[in-house]
């Protein structure tokens, strides 16, 4: 009976033992479950918690990048407006430089004409005087001389238009005169424009007015010499005249008129020799 008893209570106790060990299983299992449920709450607290801050900020990022957008288009909008601004100032420049250059060019070139007019003026000189020279000629011919004198004081006022009649009313009573053949400086080697063809006009007329003097006078040893020397000084003049159109427009002014006042002087000399005072 004694050893019946020591082993149920051996059982119950085994029993209670593998009860206690189970309950504490249990315990421990739910103590593990509500650890584990409290970690994933607290992981997706915190995920939760920084997925906020990167929202918050992606936000600010967004916001700072749209204001540098915006402050960028605002400066390129100010500076094109500047840009445009600048552009008009440049082409209004510009159009004001453009009109002070046409100003420019109309006030060169209208004394470029003046200076042409003077220099065909000194040229219709030299051709009145040899019309006056061959006027002097006709004395004791039936032609009046004061009908003569009078087409002459003509001629000195509107040479282009009136000497070519008198060289042919000359010619009718001299029978020997002709008129002035037109000047074509291209046949006569001369590429000039303005003032400088003008100028080249007269240098031809002078040459032809040598050939004139040569022929009268051509056994005279002074006056060939007189004609060589010439002849030298209107070719140096001709280079000058082409070099003169390659210069700039105000050195080109001055060699015009040093030019021009060569040949006033050679003129002189010339007619010195015709024995007509210039």
């Amino acid at each position: 009976m004694g050893k019946l008893t020591t082993y149920r209570d051996k059982r119950a106790e085994l029993k209670a033992h593998a009860k206690a060990l189970k309950s504490t299983a249990m315990k421990e299992a739910k103590l593990a479950a509500k650890e584990t449920r409290a970690k994933a709450k607290e992981a997706h607290r915190v995920d939760l918690a920084e997925a906020k801050e990167r929202a918050k900020l992606a936000s600010k990022t967004a916001d700072r990048k749209a204001k540098r957008d915006a402050k960028r288009l605002e400066k390129q909008d100010k500076l094109a407006q500047k840009a445009a601004k600048r552009d008009r100032q440049t082409e209004k420049a510009l159009s004001k430089q453009e009109r002070a250059t046409l100003k420019r060019e109309a006030k060169l070139a209208a004394k470029d004409r003046k200076a042409a007019e003077k220099i065909e003026a000194a040229g219709r000189k030299h051709e009145y005087q040899l019309a006056e020279m061959e006027l002097k000629k006709l004395d004791g011919t039936k032609l009046g001389k004061e009908d003569l004198e009078r087409w002459l004081g003509l001629a000195k006022v509107a040479t282009p238009v009136l000497l070519p009649i008198l060289y042919k009313v000359v010619s009718n009573a001299q029978g020997s005169s002709a008129p002035p053949a037109a000047v074509d400086l291209k046949s006569e080697g001369i590429n000039a424009t303005g003032p400088g063809a003008a100028l080249g006009v007269r240098i031809v007329r002078l040459e032809q007015t040598l050939d004139q003097l040569s022929t009268a006078r051509s056994g005279e040893r002074a006056v060939t010499d007189f004609i060589s020397a010439t002849r030298s000084r209107l070719g140096d003049l001709r280079t000058a005249v082409e070099a003169a159109e390659i210069t700039p427009t105000a050195q080109r002014r001055e060699v015009h008129s040093s030019i021009s006042g060569e040949l006033d002087r050679i003129n002189k000399d010339v007619f010195a020799r015709l024995g007509v005072k210039a």
